[in-house]
């Protein structure tokens, strides 16, 4: 159960940083600030704080990629 709760804490903290720097960068998606590649097709029910959701898990996705093969003797 508190794992749970911790995942959902961090669903709303990573919401909150995406609306934060969404509104920082002019309200623009990161396919525009970043030349992210967008994973799914926008509309005009697309929120850009969404992509930058988006955004943030594919690099956790990317670094723990990299992580994943740079070995497991390293020592956290």
């Amino acid at each position: 159960m508190a794992q749970k709760r911790q995942k959902t804490a961090q669903a709303r903290a990573l919401e909150r940083a995406a609306k934060y720097i969404c509104t920082a960068k002019w309200g623009l998606c990161p396919m525009v600030v970043e030349k992210y590649p967008c994973p799914q097709r926008c509309t005009l029910h697309t929120k850009p704080w969404q992509c930058w959701v988006a955004y943030f898990a594919a690099m956790q996705q990317a670094a723990s990629a990299r992580g994943n093969k740079a070995g497991s003797g390293a020592v956290s």
